[in-house]
């Protein structure tokens, strides 16, 4: 039988790029543990005859009874090589027992049902044979939820997937088309050069927060995640250009002015072209629905801006990282203005997505839900939605699985969480509502 070697790794480019070539995800990188800086991070690779064949990201943590080390997204590595992950959790508990931790939690990439039917979850019996214990309550985890939504782009062309995406995704990019849309992207190069955009970025996702409640990252933290994925990761703004909107519109009445004379024309003449009445009926309807967008959009832009409508306008922005066969939507919002009038949010994923397509990725992955997301009631529910209206598979994962080496500190601090937590949010939350009415009294 084979014998594995693990150790430390400090030759980070070997570590990401193994990462990276054997199925990894990007938070399985030296990139993503510089964006946790709260964590210490530990890079451990296992090698058999001098190859690599697994690596693991353990990032540290103090959580006051103890300290917790945490594997995003599990190893990468066969797990279903029984000897070869058998092996690594005898090293990592004496690991474990060397730096004084209590427990080892990871949540691996590895699926129990899509979109409900049950898959194959044979591959983490090596991590229970191991000495892993699973977790059973999926409402509880202790970094991320075991739930996303996953819109496989394998063997599509971005033509191939809009037909499978839902009505409304199509009639979201005709009114983003019809409000002149355009989108500008940065990344760890060209961001620094306009510190402009991240202010810009920074604003439309506080306006996201106020509206729903979600917990605001401060400023630094997005620029940290555009420059420690070095290349990784994207700044994506969506603009209205008011300038081309008007323009558009003043031709499509000149258009509707010339059609009108021809479709009386065409109703008086016998016999009539019913054909033809039809088409020139169906070109005025179609003028008509982008005018009465485009008005509504010029009532919601004077409501909000007066006389001073900027002639280039941020409406949504969202960062999205891509690293080796899977695209990630780490973080999204939008304005409040033109927001259902303009759909800029359904633009913003189609670039994100026909990026991801270009660039050969086989998964994005529309982001991570809470709850039931088929339960109307939960909060979520409306997002979920939205999400899967782009071809989204409701994925759900194992979840969190644990490596115990004190089960007294990790079970205090297993119980202590939920309420820690929520003492936080509340803090956050109660935060986040003063200095909504601190800036609408400002306004």
């Amino acid at each position: 039988m084979s014998d594995y070697i693990f150790s430390e790794q400090k030759d980070l480019d070997l570590f990401n790029g193994f990462s990276e070539n054997n199925g990894g995800s990007i938070y399985q990188t030296s990139y993503w543990a510089q964006v946790k800086s709260a964590w210490k991070p530990s890079y451990y690779m296992g090698y058999e005859n001098g190859k690599p064949v697994l690596g693991a990201l353990c990032l540290e943590r103090d959580v006051k009874v103890g300290k917790l080390w945490y594997c995003p997204d599990g190893f990468v590595c066969d797990l279903k090589n029984e000897k070869l992950v058998a092996d690594f959790c005898a090293f990592m508990k004496s690991e474990m027992k060397k730096h004084g931790i209590c427990a080892l939690v990871c949540d691996p990439l590895v699926c129990e049902k899509i979109d409900g039917e049950q898959c194959d979850t044979s591959s983490i019996d090596s991590m229970l044979k191991g000495g892993f214990v699973l977790n059973d309550d999926k409402d509880f985890y202790i970094v991320q939820p075991a739930l996303t939504i996953n819109a496989p782009l394998k063997g599509y062309t971005s033509d191939a997937f809009l037909k499978k995406c839902e009505k409304g995704v199509r009639h979201g990019l005709k009114a983003a088309a019809d409000g002149f849309l355009f989108h500008e992207t940065y990344d760890n190069i060209t961001l620094p050069e306009h510190p402009e955009k991240l202010d810009e970025f920074f604003s439309v996702m506080t306006e996201t927060s106020d509206r729903t409640m979600f917990i605001q990252r401060d400023k630094n933290y997005y620029k940290t995640i555009i420059t420690a994925l070095n290349g990784k990761a994207v700044m994506d703004f969506v603009y209205c250009d008011q300038k081309l909107r008007r323009e558009h519109c003043d031709k499509l009445r000149e258009e509707k002015a010339a059609l009108l004379p021809r479709l009386s024309e065409l109703e008086s003449a016998e016999p009539k072209n019913k054909k033809e009445i039809a088409a020139v009926k169906k070109q005025l309807d179609a003028i008509d629905t982008t005018l009465s967008r485009n008005e509504k959009a010029d009532k919601e832009l004077q409501e909000k801006f007066g006389d001073d409508i900027p002639e280039k306008l941020c409406l949504a922005v969202g960062i999205t990282s891509r690293f080796g066969k899977t695209a990630i939507c780490l973080y999204g919002g939008t304005r409040n203005v033109l927001r259902n009038t303009l759909r800029p949010t359904h633009y913003l994923n189609w670039v994100r997505i026909c990026k991801s397509i270009d660039e050969g990725i086989e998964i994005h992955d529309l982001g991570r839900i809470t709850g039931n997301p088929d339960d109307e009631s939960n909060p979520l529910y409306g997002l979920a939605k939205y999400k899967k209206s782009y071809n989204g598979e409701v994925t759900e994962y194992v979840g969190d699985m644990y490596l115990i080496a004190d089960k007294f500190r990790f079970m205090l601090f297993r119980t202590l969480l939920p309420k820690v937590k929520k003492i936080k949010n509340t803090v956050l939350k109660k935060h986040i509502k003063e200095q909504t009415v601190n800036r609408s009294r400002s306004e």
